[in-house]
């Protein structure tokens, strides 16, 4: 299912309760010049986002995910996705 984002901007979405991963959301937001939009999984939008893009069977809660409308990567798949898109947000 796609994720219906006002922008079309690559969303990050990392676990906010994890201090490293908090860092880790912040550092690529702030690499990208804010355009990959951080969105922690237990956040009101977080959890919109997790009911929109994954079945109930998935286990997002487990790694960092790097959504692109209906496209998500995770974990160390998300890496160079995430790469591709903070240079981007550097080249706009």
């Amino acid at each position: 299912m796609a994720v219906h984002t006002s922008i079309d901007r690559p969303i990050l979405l990392y676990d906010n309760d994890c201090g490293i991963c908090t860092r880790f959301a912040h550092v690529a937001s702030s690499l990208s010049k804010g355009w990959v939009d951080t969105v922690g999984l237990f956040t009101d939008r977080g959890l919109r986002i997790k009911s929109e893009f994954f079945r109930p069977s998935d286990r997002p809660d487990e790694m960092f995910w790097i959504l692109f409308a209906d496209t998500g990567y995770g974990g160390r798949s998300g890496l160079l996705p995430l790469a591709r898109e903070v240079i981007r947000g550097r080249v706009l």
